[in-house]
């Protein structure tokens, strides 16, 4: 019962706050939600980051790695 808007800030934050040597997976994302009491699936929190146009982990990694 967390509202959309707080799950994708929530996923938002967690993206900002990584590392180019710690990119966080959808599944990671998911295991990282759980543990705060979040239960979501892998393909809703896919469809959150790409609502919020960010883009796939191995675009992210890409991107922080030629920075």
């Amino acid at each position: 019962s967390t509202s959309t808007t707080s799950i994708k800030h929530l996923i938002k934050q967690l993206i900002s706050a990584e590392t180019s040597d710690a990119v966080l997976s959808d599944d990671k994302l998911v295991e990282l939600l759980a543990a705060q009491g979040i239960k979501i699936a892998r393909r809703t929190v896919a469809k959150y980051r790409e609502a919020m146009n960010i883009p796939t982990s191995a675009e992210r990694k890409r991107f922080k790695r030629s920075l």
